[in-house]
C-alpha cells in the first residue's frame, strides 16, 4: 500500500475513534430529582422547589411557566437559584401576587443533545389567617356509641386535620390509636382518620367527662386546642338498629382495620 492510501486509512480511523469517543461521553438530560406535582406551603415559612438533572455536558436548568415564557427573580418572592432550586422566601401577607404564589411552574433541563420538562408544578402559596376549632357535644343514647365530631372552618379544611383529641382529665386519644377501658378487648375510645372519636358502649359516666380537639397545620406544623369542649348528652331509651351495630364487637374490628390502612 503506498504513503497515500496508508494517510487515508489513518485519518479513516482517527475520525471513527472520535466519532465513537462524542457518542460515548455525550448523554442526554435525565432527572435526578424531578418537582412533585403539587407544592403548597405558608407565607410564614416559604418552600424550596428541588429539580436537578444528568447529563454530558451537564444539562442548565430553566424553570418555565405553562405557556413556555422563562420564569425570572422576583426581588423578596422569588428566585432562581444557580443550583436549579427555585425559591419561596417567607413573605408578609399584603405582598402575596397571584401570578408568584399560585403559579404552574416547569422545570426544564437542556443540553447540547436534547431537553425534557418535568411535569406541571402546581404551586400555591397560604396566608395564614386567624382560624378557631369547637368540638361539639353530642346526644346519644345510653348504651351505644357516641360519635364526637371537630368543627374545622372551611377556609382551612384542607391544612388542618385534627392531631388528637384530650379529655379533661388530660387523658390524650391521638389518630390512628385504640384505647381500652376496663379490660374491654374491643376497645372504648377510637380516633378515626376522619379526626372523629368514637366512644363506645356510652354509660352516664361519660357524660360527666368533656372532649376537646387538638389540630395541627400541616404547612406550619402549629397545633392548637379547640376553643371549645364537646360533651356527651346522655339520653334513655330504647337503642336503634344501626346504633346496636356499632357496638358489636365485629364492627369495632372492622372500624380498626380501616384506620390501620391509613
Amino acid at each position: 500500500m503506498g504513503s497515500c492510501g496508508k494517510l487515508l486509512l489513518a485519518l479513516i480511523f482517527t475520525f471513527a475513534t472520535k466519532v465513537l469517543c462524542e457518542d460515548d461521553t455525550t448523554m442526554g438530560p435525565m432527572f435526578i430529582k424531578e418537582p412533585e406535582n403539587k407544592v403548597d406551603f405558608s407565607n410564614t415559612t416559604g418552600a424550596i422547589v428541588e429539580c436537578t438533572a444528568r447529563g454530558s455536558p451537564r444539562p442548565e436548568i430553566i424553570w418555565i411557566r405553562a405557556d413556555g415564557t422563562a420564569v425570572g427573580d422576583v426581588p423578596g418572592l422569588r428566585q432562581v437559584k444557580g443550583d436549579g432550586n427555585l425559591v419561596f422566601p417567607p413573605f408578609r401577607a399584603e405582598d402575596y401576587k397571584q401570578e408568584v404564589h399560585a403559579q404552574v411552574y416547569i422545570c426544564m433541563a437542556k443540553n447540547r443533545v436534547g431537553v425534557i420538562h418535568s411535569r406541571d408544578v402546581n404551586v400555591r402559596a397560604v396566608v395564614i389567617q386567624h382560624y378557631a376549632t369547637e368540638a361539639e357535644n353530642e346526644y346519644v343514647i345510653r348504651g351505644n356509641t357516641a360519635i364526637v365530631k371537630c368543627k374545622i372552618p372551611s377556609f382551612v379544611a384542607d391544612f388542618v386535620s385534627v392531631d388528637a383529641w384530650i379529655a379533661d382529665n388530660d387523658t390524650t386519644f391521638t389518630a390512628h390509636t385504640l384505647y381500652y377501658a376496663n379490660n374491654n378487648n374491643y376497645g372504648k375510645y377510637l380516633v378515626l382518620p376522619s379526626g372523629e372519636l368514637h366512644i363506645r358502649d356510652v354509660t352516664p359516666e361519660d357524660g360527666t367527662k368533656s372532649y376537646q380537639c387538638r389540630t395541627k397545620h400541616r404547612l406550619t406544623g402549629e397545633t392548637r386546642l379547640s376553643a371549645t369542649k364537646g360533651r356527651l348528652v346522655i339520653t334513655g331509651g330504647t337503642s336503634l338498629l344501626k346504633d346496636q351495630t356499632k357496638n358489636k364487637p365485629w364492627y369495632w374490628m372492622i372500624e380498626l382495620n380501616k384506620f390501620l390502612e391509613h
